[in-house]
C-alpha cells in the first residue's frame, strides 16, 4: 500500500495541480507578513480609539470642578 501512495503522490507532484498549490502555498506565504503588519497597524488605531473614548466616558462621570466647590460652599453655609 504505502509503494502504491508513494508512486500515486510522485505522479501527482509533477501534474499541474501541485504547480497550482505550490503558487497558492507560495502566495499565502508571501501575504503573512502582510497581513500581520495590517493587524499591527489597525490595533493600534483600535486601541487609541477606544482609550480615547474611555477617557471621555470618565470625564462625562466625573463632576466637573466647578460643581463640587459650589456644593462645598453651600454646605458651609447652611450648616
Amino acid at each position: 500500500m504505502i509503494a502504491n501512495v508513494s508512486q500515486f503522490l510522485g505522479s501527482v507532484a509533477g501534474s499541474e495541480l501541485a504547480r497550482s498549490a505550490r503558487r497558492s502555498a507560495r502566495t499565502i506565504w508571501i501575504a503573512h507578513p502582510a497581513a500581520l503588519e495590517t493587524t499591527r497597524v489597525e490595533a493600534g488605531k483600535v486601541i487609541t480609539l477606544a482609550i480615547g473614548e474611555g477617557q471621555k466616558l470618565v470625564r462625562r462621570a466625573r463632576p466637573s470642578t466647578v460643581a463640587r466647590k459650589s456644593t462645598r460652599r453651600t454646605t458651609r453655609r447652611a450648616a
